[in-house]
């Protein structure tokens, strides 16, 4: 397969193309792409992670303090790097560490990250936060299924994350970009006691799930299977009771999403801190779609108008972290305005017209 040719001014979301930029592979990756500077970088780097080497380690030791970089490792799990580390480099990280990525899936992602538009991804990001902190009431609505849960994000702590917009000096994101997201306590630390308290209501799981894994590679066999009993969410739903943050029960909505229904029952049971909804997520990336597959980038999947989606557990601290997809469900205020999601797809106020003659008196 010949090598990829990236044009390092297509990835807006390092802002405008100024100094150095700085791709970093692993090793097998090296010879997979080559790097054309276009219009304003002053030069370009192509680094291969060493294994045993830190990915701050080596931006902090060979990475001019003014570059745009960019971790493309499959395999590899990468540490955030320290603030000292990074200094005032901007860095967009792919996540191809913790489920299995292709080679043809990491040319998908880098192909389709040239097209994310960052700017857009910044009004959508403004828009959507001066929506919901208009709102103290927020409501995840299932038209299909017909459940509503509701979230109030004015009771207990909570903490709202933006990996979208333009990176500004000594900024982190994912790559692609375009997710934003609430958790129940810092993004990166699990807190086994943390909850959103506010989330109360039944949620409809219908769409692809994700398993990510931590750095055992004897957990591989596992995740798959994992993933394998959850597949059946693609088509068909299950429901899930919830009450302050943490899922009571759940219930199949088709006799197809019994199987699924019963693994997720069963991981709930064998470590109880899968109740815990980590994690509301809301992808907004618009230029990608989902890959058929296990794949961690899919969160920031946003269809044409925004996907909800659901994180259990974490790892370090849980075996697995699981992530669900639910591009029918809408996420509203209190006064019913689509905030993102299925409700704000649909075009409304538009009167169906017949342009073919019709009128019968011919």
């Amino acid at each position: 397969m010949p090598p990829l040719e990236l044009t390092t001014s297509d990835f807006d979301q390092f802002g405008r193309p100024a100094g150095t930029f700085c791709l970093i592979t692993s090793e097998q990756y090296g010879e997979s792409f080559s790097l054309n500077s276009g219009d304003g970088y002053s030069g370009v780097l192509h680094l291969t992670l060493p294994p045993g080497t830190r990915l701050g380690e080596l931006i902090e030791r060979s990475v001019p303090a003014d570059a745009a970089v960019l971790a493309v490792c499959p395999g590899r799990f990468l540490d955030s790097p320290t603030e000292r580390e990074l200094g005032g480099r901007r860095l967009a990280v792919l996540p191809a560490g913790s489920t299995p990525l292709t080679h043809e899936h990491v040319r998908y992602f880098l192909r389709t990250a040239a097209l994310t538009d960052a700017d857009e991804h910044a009004r959508v990001a403004e828009e959507f936060f001066d929506l919901v902190g208009d709102s103290d009431r927020l409501t995840i609505v299932d038209d299909v299924s017909g459940t509503e849960a509701e979230f109030d994000h004015t009771v207990g702590d909570c903490v709202w994350n933006q990996q979208a917009g333009v990176l500004e000096e000594g900024d982190q994101q994912i790559f692609p970009s375009g997710k934003l997201s609430v958790t129940a306590a810092e993004i990166t630390t699990f807190e086994p006691e943390a909850r959103l308290l506010g989330l109360n209501g039944e949620l409809t799981l219908r769409g692809w799930p994700i398993v990510h894994r931590h750095e055992d590679p004897a957990d591989g066999a596992d995740q798959q299977r994992l993933f394998e009993a959850l597949a059946p969410l693609v088509s068909d739903a299950v429901t899930l009771r919830v009450a302050a943050g943490s899922i009571e029960s759940v219930t199949p909505r088709t006799p197809r999403a019994a199987s699924a229904a019963t693994e997720l029952e069963k991981l709930l049971t064998d470590d109880p801190r899968y109740r815990v909804i980590w994690e509301l997520g809301f992808g907004i990336n618009t230029s990608t779609e989902i890959i058929p597959a296990n794949c961690g980038p899919n969160e920031v999947y946003g269809a044409t108008a925004g996907v909800v989606n659901l994180g259990l557990g974490i790892t370090p601290a849980t075996r697995f972290a699981l992530a669900f997809l639910c591009p029918r469900s809408s996420l509203v205020t209190s006064d019913g305005t689509a905030v993102l999601g299925a409700r704000k797809a649909v075009r409304r106020g538009r009167m169906q017209r017949v342009s073919s003659a019709g009128c019968g008196c011919h």
